[in-house]
């Protein structure tokens, strides 16, 4: 053999949008109660005409006195943009990032990880219930009041806790008093280079808002979408084999609000189906060894391995089929002095069953990636609330967390061998089992050249009480005082490797077992300064903590697969300010977090797995800004930047990328410490821009025309910063042009209308970078394959909406 084909792992692992306003205080008068407060949960103080409302804080406040920095993009803002999922909301919030796999990062950081064993180092809130892993979230936005990014440790107030961030998302509550419904229709074609075609899109929302009663309402939306990639598969598919590579999706919420005198009771359920590898599995080749074993696949599959390659092949499976759903309720309740009582509880569910042929070829070097998986989480919450307006006010709490993850997971490939050279000795796929014979008669028959397979439980608990208060030393100035004790249980049940294999992949066969227990003080001081009524400066310091994990393998049967907690310390100063009337307001932030005990993931090649581990210390700082200028009745302009610097402080068990020859790597040493370097997809710079111009024509006619851009500088997709890996200073524009008439919406939009084709992620092909020849040395090479998403390519399309 020339090479033993480490795996591919990398392809089989690695890859598998300035906002404008929020609600503002005049649009809340459409959701208001009857008693015109904010049907939103415990109040906070009164905003003023054309604030921005969100919960940043678990209570209605303007964002003009929340002291936190964050991105409030508003339904408006989403509906303007076309921004569809949460991955392109981050072009409407710079502190956003998008890394592998769709996952998130905030301020830079986010969790270096693809086991489904660790938590997410930025958490994801819907309508106040935390999400235990991302897969919960609900695949495309539909009838959204707004979503909010929160920059930094968010975990006092917010479920289970966040070190990096929180994404919170808040649908809109059923409106007491009126039935309405809107439909919006958005129809697409997606550029497809190097194909005859576009992609056709097309995504159908319909949202209706029942009375029930003088003091309740139902609202029921739904969703179904399909959408073709801007990649072309160009593959053999084997018979018999499931290729779904477009994007489906299905989904349907309801919502009940009931408001009796002091007595609120709100439900919601929903259920959703995502169908499809589009926008997660979009894999091609981006730089090929020219000595790679690769090499004759890819010709022969007609491929040219570049960064503006969008074809890819394989043979075998090619599907994603995910559900979520569940329900909650929150009952509330006022007491006569202005406190509220309430009580959330939730639960949630996702089941998943998805194989990819993880070397995107049609011959079977590396081409089952295959995971099944079943996850219930259950949460309750119990907050009260002080009466706002007081002196002392804030709230303290009870929370309680438990989820079951099971996940059964497969992989396996032949490293190009087939018919005789495959089932005879010493391979033995599929040979005919002799027990005991000698060679070169096959003793054993193994499934795959090389593989693996797993199947765990994972059990979590946490138990947290917290609090956060706020008193008024002055009319001007308040102190600020949270904290939050956390205690979590988790255990792992794992059997690995059962099936025969000619080559193993991570770790020896067996049943094992681990439990870890942690008790932690988080907590946040700080102070607020009111200056003026339109002036509010801010700072705190304060301790952030993410849960401990376990590793999803057992390298060796006595390895100890814990993955402590990461903890943080954050401190951060801002100014929120608004001049002229309110037509300008400007909003400045600084900041600096220090992460400990960071949870990061690297290459075992020793097992040829990934390994999770607390090798890292990281600082992240910098400033960010908003600017929303609204000089002429109508012209809004909302700018966004955020300077970054998101940088490893220490990381001694960093993986060389094969060929290093810096910072002490070489033939014989295959780590290095990647103190100095930059995080993972951490721009030192992102900006966004919109401009909306909309004005009356008469007759009820509403023109608008709309614009925005999003600028991101140069990035790498890994910790060693393999050159391969690095994606220059990035220019995304987007517009739209349409009227509205009465209830009816049209408009003409494109999304990344210059067509700048630019990967999501880009990895290490982990098979050629573990190779070796015939005697068994190793031949490390460098190539690279590149992750597409939906938006890596121009979309044109109409927009369609109907409200009455």
């Amino acid at each position: 053999m020339r090479t033993t084909f480490a795996s591919l792992l990398l392809a089989a692992t690695i890859f598998h949008a300035p906002a404008a306003l929020a609600q503002s205080n005049d649009q809340a008068a459409s959701t208001a109660t009857p008693n015109g407060q904010q049907a939103d949960p415990a109040q906070g103080e009164e905003a003023a005409p054309g604030d921005i409302i969100v919960t940043a804080q678990r209570r209605s406040e303007s964002l003009q006195r929340v002291p936190v920095s964050l991105t409030a993009v508003s339904g408006d803002t989403i509906a303007n943009r076309n921004l569809n999922d949460l991955t392109q909301v981050a072009r409407a919030a710079p502190t956003l990032q998008v890394g592998i796999d769709n996952t998130f990062a905030v301020r830079g950081v986010g969790t270096l990880s693809f086991a489904g064993t660790i938590d997410s180092s930025v958490a994801l809130a819907i309508d106040e219930v935390n999400l235990g892993r991302p897969l919960l979230n609900s695949p495309l936005l539909n009838d959204l009041q707004r979503v909010e990014v929160l920059n930094g440790p968010q975990g006092l107030l917010f479920g289970k806790n966040a070190s990096a961030g929180l994404l919170n998302i808040v649908t809109t509550r059923p409106a007491i008093g009126e039935y309405s419904s809107v439909t919006n229709i958005e129809a697409a074609a997606r550029e497809t280079p190097g194909a005859d075609r576009n992609a056709p899109s097309i995504i159908v929302r319909e949202t209706v808002n029942i009375p029930v009663s003088a003091n309740s309402a139902l609202r029921v939306s739904g969703l179904y979408s399909y959408q073709e990639p801007g990649t072309t598969y160009v593959g053999r598919p084997n018979p018999g084999t499931r290729h779904d590579l477009n994007l489906r999706t299905y989904s349907i919420k309801g919502k009940y609000l009931l408001q009796a005198d002091a007595l609120e009771l709100y439900v919601i359920g929903d259920y959703n189906e995502n169908h499809g590898i589009a926008g997660i599995f979009d894999n091609t080749y981006r730089q090929i060894d020219p000595t790679s074993v690769s090499t004759a696949a890819i010709a022969a599959e007609g491929l040219r391995p570049a960064p503006d390659n969008l074809k890819f092949g394989g043979e075998a499976n090619q599907f994603r089929d995910i559900t979520t759903g569940g329900a909650q309720a929150r009952v509330a309740y006022t007491l006569g002095s202005g406190f509220e009582i309430s009580n959330l509880f939730a639960w949630r569910f996702y089941d998943q069953d998805q194989s990819v042929d993880a070397d995107y070829l049609s011959q079977n070097a590396f081409s089952q990636n295959a995971t099944q998986g079943h996850y219930d989480q259950y949460s309750n919450e119990f907050r009260i609330a002080l009466p706002a307006g007081n002196r002392l006010s804030g709230q303290v709490g009870l929370y309680y967390f438990k989820s079951v993850l099971d996940i059964a997971r497969q992989l396996g490939g032949n490293n190009y061998l087939t018919g005789g050279a495959a089932s005879g000795y010493p391979f033995c796929i599929g040979a005919i089992a002799v027990p005991g014979a000698r060679p070169p008669v096959c003793a054993v028959s193994n499934v795959a050249q090389i593989g693996g397979d797993a199947t765990y439980r994972l059990n979590t608990q946490s138990y947290a009480a917290f609090g956060q208060l706020t008193y008024d030393l002055t009319d001007a100035l308040k102190v600020i005082a949270g904290g939050r004790v956390t205690r979590d249980e988790i255990d792992l049940r794992l059997t690995q490797n059962q099936r025969n294999y000619f080559s193993a992949l991570g770790g020896p066969r067996g049943s094992y077992s681990s439990d870890y227990d942690n008790t932690d003080f988080s907590w946040k001081l700080g102070a607020q300064y009111q200056a003026t009524p339109t002036i509010m400066a801010y700072g705190f310091y304060g301790r952030g903590y993410k849960g401990p994990g376990f590793n999803d393998g057992f390298p060796t049967a006595t390895a100890d697969v814990v993955v402590r907690e990461e903890t943080s310390r954050t401190a951060e100063i801002g100014v929120k300010s608004s001049f002229l009337d309110r037509l300008l307001t400007v909003n400045v932030s600084a900041f600096h977090t220090k992460f400990d005990n960071f949870q990061v993931q690297s290459f075992n090649p020793t097992t040829v797995s990934f390994q999770v581990q607390n090798a890292a210390s990281v600082t992240s700082k910098g400033i960010e800004a908003t600017v929303i200028l609204a000089p002429v009745t109508g012209l809004t302009l909302t700018g966004s930047a955020s300077a970054l610097r998101s940088k490893f402080d220490d990381f001694p068990g960093a993986q060389c990328y094969p060929t290093q020859a810096t910072r002490g790597c070489s033939a014989t040493v295959s780590t290095f410490n990647a103190a100095g370097l930059t995080l993972p997809a951490a721009p030192e710079f992102t900006s966004s821009l919109e401009v909306l111009y909309q004005f009356d024509a008469g007759g009820g006619v509403r023109p608008f025309v709309q614009g925005d851009w999003y600028h991101r500088s140069s990035i790498f997709y890994t910790v060693n910063q393999a050159p391969g890996t690095r994606v220059g200073g990035l220019d995304v524009f987007g517009a739209s042009i349409g009227a509205k008439v009465g209830g009816v919406r049209v408009a003409l939009f494109c999304k990344n209308c210059t067509n700048e084709i630019y990967p999501t992620a880009i990895g290490i092909d982990s098979g050629d970078a573990n190779a070796r020849n015939n005697r068994g040395q190793a031949t490390p090479k460098l190539s690279y394959l590149q992750q597409f998403g939906l938006d890596s390519v121009r979309t044109i399309g109409l927009n369609l909406g109907f409200a009455f």
